[in-house]
């Protein structure tokens, strides 16, 4: 698939490597040669100079015959100027990068007018992000399927856990609440845990299941799945912004910490039901002051990386059933602070990325038998979760799970039967309408079909 990418910051540089991995024949544009240089020399694609809304530069990068053109600068108009001038010039789908919270219910009513197909905001879904975590504290992430109705976790299992040393079998076969183990990562390395798997301290178990079966399954471990009252934020930016919106809905309480005196009062008249403190988020006094020993999740959400990561390491040793959700950008320090106590990691440009990459899978499959509805990466990226819609065409309907010889790298994870969450057992076919959400350590998966041996 023919596709521009203008803007080569964090967003747009983690997307070049993403589509560029997955064989689509990409071509970059921003004004600082620097970058373009860069990239072209980690990636092979194609590269202009120049700027977004310049139409000589857009047809050099061949927007005329371009399948879908991404506008991921810092500027939002500037973005969503180029997406209009890139469907006038002949681009088929565009998706534009748009952060400002007063654009988006005016970007809603006229997305038709400016031929946007996606307009994305990566620090609106990061705070979504963090709102699922944050309703589900044991889980390092959770990802929602079938509109909702199912959730995927990522679990670390430490050493006194009930699932430590034991073996699949013996933990999910006599469930009454269906959950399933997905996927297992063990020292970077990422397998299908069947039967006669064995967990050990530090496996971190991607499970799959309704709300409710999750809860369920905790509770009969005996493991506590305590629900967040109260929440301190350190930074008030749009993240934060988002995310005091989302759990002020969810009646938790909410103090924002943030240094600056304009983004303070900012955030502070845009939602007046929660606390704003201006001051130094790492002050320890000022935490303390602020409730941290007592506090259910502290979030840092600052711009600066190692602030963060540092602030979560401080916040631990104070409150050691604190739960902690620490938002990185920069991917080597994501790397090095997953084996710290810093909880749960958050990356826009990921989270971002993975959006879009979702896409155009689905673009790129839309003419298949059977489409993807959702997609999202697990394990630092190593597994891939999809749901795909059954059509009615499909070849796999009708055929028994045990007669489909499913490839050793592939789970069959759930089927949503209009409505009804079906757990997959041998005898369980498809059928035409189905939602079905498969879990593989294979990239690039992208069609239903693909499921067999």
């Amino acid at each position: 698939m023919d596709i521009v990418i203008m803007g080569l910051g964090k967003v747009g540089l983690e997307l070049t490597e993403q589509l560029s991995a997955e064989g689509h024949a990409i071509t970059v544009i921003d004004r600082d040669p620097k970058r373009v240089e860069y990239a072209l020399g980690l990636y092979d694609i194609a590269g202009v100079v120049g700027s977004i809304t310049d139409h000589l530069v857009l047809r050099e990068a061949g927007l005329a015959n371009a399948e879908l053109a991404i506008a991921l600068t810092d500027n939002d108009e500037i973005n969503l100027t180029s997406c209009l001038m890139c469907k006038k010039l002949g681009a088929k789908n565009t998706i534009a990068r748009a952060r400002k919270p007063e654009y988006q219910e005016g970007i809603n009513l006229i997305r038709s007018d400016l031929g946007l197909s996606l307009c994305i905001n990566p620090e609106k879904e990061t705070a979504f992000e963090i709102a699922r975590i944050l309703k589900f504290p044991n889980a390092q992430k959770v990802e929602p399927f079938a509109r909702g109705r199912i959730e995927l976790i990522e679990y670390v299992i430490n050493e006194g856990s009930p699932l430590c040393n034991r073996s699949v079998s013996s933990i999910f076969s006599k469930l009454k609440a269906p959950v399933i183990a997905c996927a297992v990562e063990r020292n970077g390395t990422v397998s299908i845990p069947y039967g006669d798997f064995v967990f050990e301290d530090g496996d971190m178990v991607i499970l799959l299941g309704t709300s409710q079966n999750i809860s369920a399954f905790f509770r009969h471990l005996g493991i506590k799945t305590t629900s967040i009252r109260d929440v301190i934020m350190i930074g008030g930016g749009s993240t934060a912004y988002f995310l005091a919106e989302k759990l002020s809905e969810m009646r938790i309480s909410v103090s924002v910490i943030e240094i600056n005196e304009a983004a303070a009062l900012k955030i502070s008249e845009a939602i007046p039901d929660i606390n704003v403190i201006l001051g130094d988020g790492t002050d320890h006094q000022l935490l303390a002051e602020e409730g941290l020993r007592d506090a259910d999740a502290l979030c840092a959400l600052t711009g600066i990386d190692e602030e963060n990561i540092l602030t979560s390491l401080y916040a631990k040793t104070v409150n050691k059933s604190i739960k902690t959700v620490t938002k990185v950008n920069r991917s080597e320090l994501s790397f090095l602070a997953k084996p710290l106590e810093v909880g749960s990691i958050v990356t826009p440009k990921k989270i971002a990325a993975n959006i879009i990459l979702r896409y155009v899978r689905a673009l790129q499959n839309s003419a298949a038998a059977d489409n993807v509805l959702t997609l999202y990466k697990l394990a630092d990226g190593k597994v891939e979760a999809l749901e795909f819609l059954v059509n009615e065409d499909s070849s796999l309907i009708g055929v028994p799970l045990m007669d489909l010889n499913l490839a050793n790298d592939i789970i069959v994870a759930s089927i949503n039967r209009r409505g009804k969450i079906i757990s997959p057992r041998g005898s369980s076919t498809f059928e035409s309408g189905d939602s079905v959400i498969i879990v593989t350590t294979r990239t690039g998966l992208d069609s239903l079909d693909d499921i067999r041996g």
